[in-house]
This record gives structure tokens, sequence and C-alpha cells, in this order.
């Protein structure tokens, strides 16, 4: 599967993408939200549709379960799936963090290429994943849409990923990916 990344300064741009991708036919569900902290997400939760992964909140729940007993990957098993649910659908690969549970933000916290680790487990591939490290560090918001396999042609790119591109591009993305 692959996803088009958006890299927004604020929570209202990251709200206006989101409303820019469902009003493109990109349903709320392919939509994922990656950031800091709650602090960076809880306008876009409370507005929005769309789950937000609030990467300090998972990483202090990692270690919560790491000190007992070591149960990490059953932490919101629902949770990071696409469907009209959270508990319905089949996981997505930028959803992972809710359906691993903790598990995939290991070590966020403990050194750069940890972080990285995680958010190729995310579905961030490359330099993408370091660029979404420092924007996330930085306090950015990253806005993920799943775009499936669709690879444009010849004039206007019309596929999913164009359409998510058009819908960063409109909300004010500081980078796309």
């Amino acid at each position: 599967m692959a996803y088009k990344l958006g890299i927004f300064s604020t929570q209202q741009q990251a709200i206006e993408a989101i409303q820019a991708l469902e009003a493109e036919g990109i349903a709320s569900g392919a939509i994922r939200v990656i950031a800091k902290d709650h602090e960076h997400t809880n306008r876009i939760e409370s507005e929005t549709n769309v789950h937000a992964d609030e990467v300090n909140d998972v990483t202090e729940t990692r270690h919560q379960i790491a000190d007992h007993d070591g149960a990490i990957g059953i932490v919101g098993l629902a949770a990071g799936s696409v469907g009209s649910g959270y508990g319905t659908g089949t996981p997505s690969a930028v959803g992972l963090a809710p359906y691993y549970g903790a598990a995939v933000f290991s070590g966020i916290g403990d050194g750069d290429s940890d972080m990285i680790e995680s958010l190729r487990a995310l579905g961030i591939s490359g330099g993408d994943a370091e660029t979404c490290r420092d924007a996330i560090a930085e306090g950015a918001i990253v806005v993920a849409a799943e775009t499936g396999d669709a690879a444009s042609g010849e004039g206007p790119d019309l596929t999913p990923v164009g359409a998510a591109e058009a819908a960063f591009r409109r909300a004010g993305a500081r980078t796309i990916l």
C-alpha cells in the first residue's frame, strides 16, 4: 500500500488537509495523523473523525508495558484498522502503532535510529522517515493518506496520489512526501 504524506505546522492546517482529503473522496479511515503528543493533536481529533498517533503517549505506554512483564503488542489491538470504526476493517500500515500497540514505536526518545525504524514500520520509507522524524521533533504534524498502488499516466494526475497531493497543497503543507 502506498501513502502520501503532508507535513503541517499547525493543527488548523492539518484539519484543513483532512477536510480536503475527504472532499477528494479519501475515507477518514484511510487518513492517519502522527504527532508528538496530545497538545499537537487535541483539536484534530475533536474536529475530525480521524485518529491521531501521539508519539510521546505511545512511548510512555511502551515503557509502562515493558515494566509489567513485557506484554508488548496487546495494547489497542482493534484500534489500528481501516474501516467504519477503529475495531473493524483491515489493519493499515500507517495505523500500525495502535494495531501492534506500543511495540511499533519502541525506543522513541532512546535515539534517532529507533524513531526512524518505528516510522518505517508505519510505512514511511527511506529519507521520508528522517524528514518526518525531524518535523515531529519540531512539533509539526504529519498527515498520511492511504493512496493504494495507483500510478499516474500522462496528463493531470487524477489518481488518489494526485488528489492527496492537491489537498495537501491547498491546506498549506510545508512539505509533501
